[in-house]
């Protein structure tokens, strides 16, 4: 028998701050609902679906960084998203994912190959979105 995790997800707008706040667990997160664009304190609910990708491939950087016993330092996602108005769909996501590690070319690869077969959210994306990313080793910006 297939063992389903599940999410309980509760979302309520607050219409005078143009937000909907949602709650799961004990914790509440504020998301735009703004119609007239962008807002000044919340995301937006595409910027979230992009964000949440960011951070399942951060959490597997991690899971394989501790798998092969590689030292890791920072870890940064850089992610753009490109949304069809028309549609209105999110049709592309690109990312840079920045790795401080002692891994080299080859385990970089390898990781980026693991973090994409392992992360609920890019398995849940690809079939509608297309997305495409490389996974380098963390260069401090000069």
């Amino acid at each position: 028998m297939q063992e389903l995790q599940e999410f309980l997800i509760k979302t309520e707008l607050v219409p005078e701050k143009s937000v909907a706040l949602t709650h799961a667990r004990d914790i509440e997160t504020m998301i735009s609902v703004n119609t007239e664009g962008k807002h000044e304190t919340a995301h937006s609910p595409v910027e979230v679906i992009i964000g949440s990708l960011g951070s399942c491939l951060t959490i597997n950087v991690q899971r394989f960084a501790k798998m092969m016993n590689l030292s890791l330092g920072k870890i940064e996602v850089s992610l753009k998203g490109y949304r069809d108005r028309s549609i209105p769909q999110l049709v592309k996501i690109e990312y840079i994912l920045s790795v401080e590690s002692d891994a080299d070319e080859e385990t970089l690869d390898k990781m980026k190959e693991f973090i994409e077969n392992k992360s609920t959210t890019y398995n849940t994306l690809k079939n509608s979105v297309e997305i495409s990313g490389i996974v380098r080793p963390y260069a401090i910006e000069e």
